[in-house]
């Protein structure tokens, strides 16, 4: 083989490696556009989602940890764009966020608000918010009498937004746990503030990962698991000294 031939071969499975993430992003995206919230297989999971953050991290199906480590601020900022993006034809919107940006001991809410094209920090009373929303992440509108009207569906469509604009997010880490599976090795889960852990333990590695479609399809309590046909199959629980 020549270096012309080695080039076309690379060229070739490089085209063929981008189509087909291309096809798995676009049917991602109509998945996401045919699906509700209420019936991701990630939700149990993801049972506490007090951010438009967690929302869209569980629609797409990424791990807490990848999504409040690894790829938090793309994650923010996508959300904020997509909020500008929809303001152009809904108007000034507003976020306050819980409890990130609430001002708890004072009199005020400090909250974002997205006006053309630009974001800006601004002060709200808290007794313009009913307290039933109080403790919640919320996107909302100030009418001309000066009151708010929450906007629960303006908030699903940033979640479907930012959502098709983040699938990439979950083929990295598909490509990143299927580098990190062997088939044979012996993997020890573990939780840990709130997280499950996937280690090596057949292979030294530096790291571990937050697999969320082992711990939505494999996951059986704190243990060893074995990679079998390509599968984690559970072998053994950890003997915990109390």
């Amino acid at each position: 083989m020549n270096l012309s031939d080695f080039s076309n071969k690379s060229l070739s499975e490089n085209l063929l490696s981008n189509k087909i993430i291309s096809n798995f992003i676009n049917e991602l995206k109509e998945v996401f556009e045919k699906k509700n919230l209420s019936n991701n297989k990630y939700s149990d999971y993801w049972s506490s989602q007090k951010f438009i953050e967690d929302n869209v991290s569980c629609k797409i199906g990424i791990s807490r940890y990848g999504a409040n480590i690894i790829y938090s601020d793309e994650i923010s900022k996508k959300i904020n764009n997509s909020v500008l993006q929809i303001s152009e034809k809904e108007g000034t919107l507003y976020r306050k966020k819980f409890p990130a940006n609430s001002s708890s001991k004072g009199q005020f809410y400090n909250v974002e608000k997205f006006e053309n094209g630009e974001i800006t920090k601004v002060k709200i009373p808290k007794r313009m918010i009913s307290k039933e929303f109080q403790d919640k992440d919320i996107i909302f509108k100030i009418n001309q009498n000066g009151k708010i009207e929450i906007k629960e569906d303006i908030r699903e469509k940033v979640v479907n937004l930012a959502s098709k604009e983040l699938v990439n997010l979950k083929q990295k880490e598909i490509s990143k746990n299927n580098e990190y599976k062997k088939e044979g090795h012996i993997y020890e889960a573990f939780e840990d503030d709130g997280y499950i852990f996937l280690n090596d333990i057949t292979e030294k590695r530096d790291f571990c990962i937050e697999d969320i479609d082992f711990i939505v399809n494999n996951y059986q309590g704190e243990g060893k698991y074995q990679v079998i046909d390509g599968e984690y199959q559970f072998m053994s629980k950890i003997q915990k000294d109390f």
